[in-house]
């Protein structure tokens, strides 16, 4: 679990043995097909990779292996999107955050395979580089950075400073987490953004993870 500073929120993550937080029952599903989609209060089970809902009006969550994702936090209304390549390339991220007109308080970005270990083609990294504000420098050689590219992206769009939660772990290299780039798993991690129960325990404190205020992106 990893909390949200001066918010009741938290991230919570179901992984392999090593990633325990239980699955709130109440917790709401896309079913995610790579697209820029947003749809808007899901009842689950909607053909879509990102979704906004009004605070405490649900628990948006999200079924990754290796694709990164990305939760946003709003005064009014919390959001989430699945974001692998095909989604960053096509705009879920931008999307995402450009769906609700209020300043972004909060950025979250969970576990997804790392810019070293992600191995691409030519054609896939092209589609993402061709709206990457950094292009290929933004990138190491014949691979792509995910969780990079979101940064850079959402900063491009978003006018008002926000906040940044990195839980910055790569899905390939650690086994406590499902990996389909690692191990070709069927089984997914589970991600989640809600609000806090009093009696649940912290299992992480904020102390352990990466908070930066990312700079204004300047033209």
């Amino acid at each position: 679990m990893v909390i949200i500073p001066g918010t009741d929120m938290y991230i919570g993550l179901c992984g392999s043995d090593g990633k325990p937080d239980p699955v709130p029952e109440n917790a709401v599903f896309l079913d995610q097909i790579h697209s820029n989609r947003i749809v808007i209060d899901p009842g689950g089970g909607e053909s879509a990779d990102g979704m906004i809902m009004g605070r405490r009006h649900g628990i948006p969550a999200l079924r990754v292996a290796d694709c990164l994702p990305v939760f946003a936090l709003w005064d009014d209304c919390i959001g989430a999107a699945h974001a692998g390549w095909r989604g960053l390339a096509s705009g879920i991220v931008e999307n995402l955050i450009t769906a609700v007109d209020q300043p972004l308080r909060w950025l979250i970005t969970g576990p997804c395979i790392c810019g070293e270990c992600y191995v691409v083609g030519d054609e896939v990294r092209e589609a993402v580089l061709s709206g990457d504000p950094a292009g290929e420098s933004g990138h190491p050689s014949g691979r792509l950075d995910l969780r990079k590219s979101a940064f850079r992206r959402a900063r491009r769009v978003c006018s008002e400073e926000f906040r940044l939660i990195d839980i910055d772990e790569c899905t390939f290299e650690s086994f406590s987490l499902h990996s389909f780039r690692r191990d070709g798993t069927e089984e997914r991690n589970f991600i989640w953004l809600a609000e806090i129960e009093r009696d649940e325990h912290i299992r992480q404190l904020n102390s352990e993870i990466k908070c930066n205020s990312p700079e204004r992106r300047k033209n």
